[in-house]
């Protein structure tokens, strides 16, 4: 199960990223875009691995 996780969030967050960085937008707009979804996933990431560690208790 947390393989399946891990798999279907590293492909969403490559996913999105290659959809910022060919999108016509000025660099600059697109860096505070990368940089806004790396924060979030990051979050996520705290959010999955907490949920996943009460399961396991």
């Amino acid at each position: 199960m947390r393989r399946l996780l891990r798999r279907i969030l590293g492909w969403g967050i490559i996913g999105f990223v290659l959809g910022l960085v060919f999108a016509p937008q000025k660099g600059e707009e697109t860096r505070e875009k990368i940089k806004e979804a790396v924060n979030k996933g990051k979050g996520k990431i705290e959010e999955i691995r907490g949920n996943i560690k009460k399961e396991e208790n």
